[in-house]
């Protein structure tokens, strides 16, 4: 039971950037509320749980965001399979763990034992991660997500915890969803925009790095900072078209882990890279460490101040 809940410990420190599916970035704008975002994105305005836990907010019961604020909008990932692809070496990639194949086969409406054909479409599922209340109970979040309260076997079982596991305040359950979808007019207003930025060898990079920072949101959640370290550091050397937001949730990454690892300069110097992108940049204090909130505050004034930025070493 010890060892169960361990693995349900927050980690400090998270960033909700990105999903482990992906997520594409909102800015707000006047009047916009996140019933707003969802409707506009999905259809749906139920889903604005959704788009509010995955970003961490707080904000008011209206759900209303400040203009200019980023918002990540989850959605799920469609891969095109390629020869000798399994269902677990997607789970793998995606979903943190090939113990998942079974889960991505169920959700898939697929035999866990099937093999894939070249060029099989699996639909990836977002990865929310649900941090507990004081009393909530996993029905609960089932009822919350799901629209029921009939998963909560499924959702100790995705979690590998037993069926007797409870939950307590603080302790973090993922809940994958498979029914994030944009509306066909989001769609194309989104691919037209790629396509102005975006060259078709671009594209293809996008796709795999995508992928890529699906496991490094994973690794971090679950505390493997050294691991974090060498995939966050992979994606910046290989990935040169890395968008605006994924380049500065890379630093992000990197700081946290570097923070974890007592690596100030370093982590000072990733969280500089992030605000040069973003200077309006903010984190969670629900999901962020106060080492890395301090840290951000000291570097953000030092950005203030000409010619006293910190020096790589």
């Amino acid at each position: 039971m010890r060892r169960a809940k361990a693995l349900l410990i927050v980690i400090a420190a998270a960033v909700a950037w990105v999903s482990p599916a992906a997520a594409y970035t909102h800015v707000a704008r006047s009047g916009e509320t996140l019933l707003k975002l969802a409707q506009r994105y999905y259809g749906r305005t139920e889903l604005s749980i959704v788009i509010r836990a995955a970003n961490g907010f707080v904000h008011p019961d209206d759900g209303s965001i400040a203009p200019g604020e980023l918002v990540d909008i989850p959605e799920v990932l469609y891969h095109r399979t390629r020869a000798g692809e399994t269902l677990e070496i997607l789970a793998d990639r995606y979903l943190a763990t090939p113990k998942r194949g079974p889960f991505l086969a169920e959700m898939n409406g697929m035999n866990p034992d099937q093999s894939l054909a070249e060029g099989t479409i699996v639909k990836i599922p977002y990865h929310l991660r649900h941090i507990f209340a004081s009393g909530e109970t996993v029905q609960r979040v089932a009822k919350l997500y799901y629209g029921n309260a009939r998963q909560p076997t499924f959702l100790k079982s995705y979690n590998f915890v037993g069926r007797n596991t409870r939950f307590s305040r603080g302790d973090v359950v993922i809940v994958p969803l498979i029914d994030l979808e944009f509306t066909k007019e989001e769609h194309d207003r989104i691919d037209a925009e790629r396509r102005q930025q975006y060259s078709a060898a671009d594209a293809e990079l996008q796709r795999s790095a995508v992928g890529s920072i699906a496991k490094l949101k994973e690794v971090s959640e679950a505390g493997r900072y050294v691991e974090v370290v060498a995939l966050a550091s992979g994606l910046l050397a290989r990935f040169e078209s890395l968008t605006v937001p994924q380049q500065i949730g890379t630093h992000k990454y990197l700081a946290i882990a570097y923070v974890a690892l007592d690596e100030h300069s370093l982590a000072q110097r990733h969280l500089t890279e992030a605000l040069k992108l973003q200077p309006e940049m903010e984190l969670s204090p629900l999901t962020t460490s106060p080492k890395v909130l301090d840290l951000l505050k000291e570097v953000r004034g030092q950005l203030a101040k000409p010619g006293t930025l910190p020096r790589e070493k």
